[in-house]
């Protein structure tokens, strides 16, 4: 298991996407298991979730977007018209 992952390989998000998760993680945690964390304990948590996580996330978009992209090009070929 590979402790330190490179810089580049963890999901940046901005300072905004930052404090809103840690406000949806503090949320989840007092509805779900009925106790309060801090923003200390909600960021450690985020920084987990990104660092470890995140990259199952962001592969998927990829894909997505990599199949998106795809059935459009293979649309561009119906637009083709007869040269006979």
């Amino acid at each position: 298991m590979q402790k330190n992952k490179r810089k580049e390989e963890i999901i940046p998000l901005s300072k905004a996407q930052k404090e809103n998760a840690k406000e949806k993680i503090k949320e989840y945690i007092e509805e779900n298991f009925e106790t309060e964390i801090g923003n200390l304990q909600a960021e450690v948590f985020l920084d987990y979730i990104t660092e470890h996580m995140g990259i199952y996330y962001y592969n998927k978009a990829v894909a997505d977007a990599l199949s998106f992209m795809t059935e459009r090009i293979d649309d561009m070929y119906l637009l083709m018209k007869d040269e006979e």
